[in-house]
């Protein structure tokens, strides 16, 4: 399952990496709050993850605070392709902060409000003790805690 939450996280608690907009790299003003950043790109065709929809919810939610209707042309299914995409001129779309970009993609800061993308393990009532599921859980936990 996977989450989205704008805005800081819980005080005294570690929350998961913000997320950016990847945009072709360009000269142009990075700064500004979220809402300001995607009025920027208000124009651009917008491209979304293919196996839910926590970041298009994302995105739908920003434009409308920056008084706009993004037009999702493009859903891909893993974030080179989605930084590919980019560099092509099809579009822009979100991207982990923590992440190294491709040549060619520009990772614009998003804040007030920050955008962070959330994962969570659905397991069924007393499974989470099967060796091989608790080691899955256990390497999930310690790649999100790095």
């Amino acid at each position: 399952m996977f989450g989205c939450r704008l805005g800081p996280g819980r005080p005294g608690r570690r929350s998961a990496p913000p997320w950016g907009l990847g945009t072709p790299s360009a000269p142009g003003s990075r700064g500004g709050t979220a809402p300001e950043v995607f009025a920027r790109y208000r124009e651009r065709d917008w491209i979304v993850n293919s196996r839910n929809t926590a970041d298009e919810e994302v995105i739908r939610i920003m434009a409308s605070l920056a008084g706009f209707e993004p037009r999702i042309t493009h859903r891909a299914d893993s974030l080179d392709l989605v930084q590919d995409m980019i560099v092509a001129g099809l579009g822009v779309g979100l991207l982990p902060a923590a992440r190294p970009t491709t040549r060619g993609v520009t990772l614009r800061q998003l804040r007030q409000p920050e955008v962070i993308l959330r994962s969570f393990a659905v397991t069924r009532r007393g499974h989470a003790g099967w060796p091989p599921l608790a080691l899955t859980l256990r390497l999930v936990q310690e790649a999100a805690a790095q």
